[in-house]
């Protein structure tokens, strides 16, 4: 079995290698907990100073969590899961459940839609966004060694573009990408591993992530079967350590599926609404980005027959009209979906008093999409191993985005692992002497 990369003990520079004194600031420069303590710091001071928790009231409160915000109200206030939208609509899967009961938990405890619980919920997730260094740094540094490790870990603490998630959006987002990153360094850190124990509580965090975005499933065969390949390749048991873990993972799941069966009488895979979604990038008006006259939270018609028809009936035909457009505009579809794919990996086009700063984060977006692409081709020519997971995650997760439609926050979970790569493609193409190439010499893999 290859080994992996030792840890070494360099500067988080990629121009110099020198032997370093034991000193204070040598230990918080190579330390994944002031990584995360100071990334969280200043999160909050963000919050604190900007007063980003105060959001806007002339929606009735909708953008403090939009969907989740209403369900979560419901829940604080006993009428249970239900009324995405408002007022009485009856119970809803239009989201998954981990989110909004945390959301929940901050209303009943702060007030509902009131500026503490807003303040503590951007608190929540700037603890996950700055939490998300400690696992970026534990991934970068069994793959591709330290001095990846200490810069990738730093950029995400510190970096304007992804700390704003975290302190202006009352949504899953940074939740999702600090469990995706979590599942992600688990997977390497477990290579070889066949402990029932480890893949008991693999099994258990793949259930928690698709309770809170399922969308992350997608990755989980990759990710579960490359370990499942390096325990058969060494030699060991592999059948029963991933039954044992399946079988957790549905019994993490199957609580919220059966609820759902309950209330809809049909099965519902963790949330109901794709339907929707994809209604929503596949219409008479579409061209590859969300199109608002077709959700029923910013058209009043489609919110009453959304009322009438109930959740169950209503997604399920937004389904069936999604479906007959692309069956009946098959080339349409293959344009507005490769445009989907390049306001993926691109940004969204935007209209903007000061076009040219649009412009110049949209430059910004995809040159940090192009960069971490090279670190993905650089790796793979190097054979450095466990990129198979980097390059399958990159290939399947945005899938279910060029169909229905792309955002740039539906970038962010993958982030850290984009954010690992364009490092790598810089620490590589930076001249070093023959010593530190000795040591980030990437491992031939499979």
């Amino acid at each position: 079995m290859p080994s992996t990369p030792q840890p070494t003990e360099s500067l988080p520079s990629f121009t110099t290698w020198h032997s370093q004194p034991s000193s204070r600031w040598h230990h918080i420069l190579h330390s994944p907990g002031w990584m995360v303590l100071i990334g969280f710091v200043v999160r909050v001071l963000y919050i604190a100073l900007t007063h980003s928790y105060r959001f806007r009231t002339t929606d009735a409160n909708f953008s403090v969590g939009w969907e989740i915000g209403r369900i979560a109200y419901s829940l604080a206030n006993g009428h249970g899961f239900s009324s995405p939208f408002g007022g009485d609509t009856g119970p809803s899967a239009w989201t998954a459940p981990v989110y909004p009961w945390i959301v929940a938990l901050a209303f009943r405890a702060f007030g509902s839609y009131s500026h503490a619980a807003s303040f503590v919920l951007l608190t929540f997730n700037s603890l996950c966004a700055a939490a998300t260094s400690w696992t970026i740094y534990r991934t970068a540094r069994r793959i591709f060694g330290e001095t990846v490790a200490v810069w990738s870990g730093w950029i995400w603490a510190l970096l304007p573009y992804i700390i704003y998630w975290s302190v202006r959006w009352i949504w899953e987002t940074s939740l999702t990408a600090f469990l995706l990153s979590l599942g992600f360094m688990l997977t390497v850190e477990m290579e070889g591993d066949d402990r029932l124990t480890s893949w008991i509580g693999y099994g258990v965090l793949w259930g928690v992530m698709g309770l809170t975005n399922p969308s992350t499933l997608s990755f989980l065969p990759f990710a579960g079967g490359w370990l499942a390949y390096q325990l058969l390749r060494g030699g060991k048991r592999f059948l029963l350590p991933a039954a044992v873990s399946a079988v957790v993972f549905w019994m993490t799941m199957m609580p919220w599926l059966v609820r759902n069966y309950e209330v809809f009488h049909k099965p519902v895979f963790v949330r109901d609404n794709v339907g929707v979604e994809v209604r929503c990038g596949n219409n008479p008006l579409a061209e590859g980005i969300w199109v608002a006259m077709y959700h029923p939270s910013q058209n009043p018609i489609l919110y009453r027959q959304y009322r009438q028809m109930g959740e169950a009936a209503y997604t399920a035909e937004q389904a069936r009209l999604a479906k007959r457009w692309i069956a009946e505009n098959p080339r349409q579809f293959a344009i507005i979906t490769f445009r989907k794919f390049v306001f993926y990996w691109n940004g969204l086009p935007r209209l903007s008093k000061i076009q040219a700063l649009e412009q110049f984060k949209n430059s910004l977006f995809l040159a940090s999409s192009l960069l971490s692409i090279a670190g993905l081709v650089l790796a793979i020519r190097n054979r450095v191993h466990g990129i198979f997971l980097f390059a399958s995650l990159l290939i399947v997760y945005p899938l279910v985005y060029y169909v229905s439609f792309a955002q740039p926050r539906y970038r962010h979970p993958i982030d850290p692992e984009l954010l690992i790569l364009g490092v790598y493609l810089f620490s590589q193409a930076a001249p070093r002497n023959a010593t530190l190439k000795d040591v980030h010499q990437p491992v031939h893999a499979d």
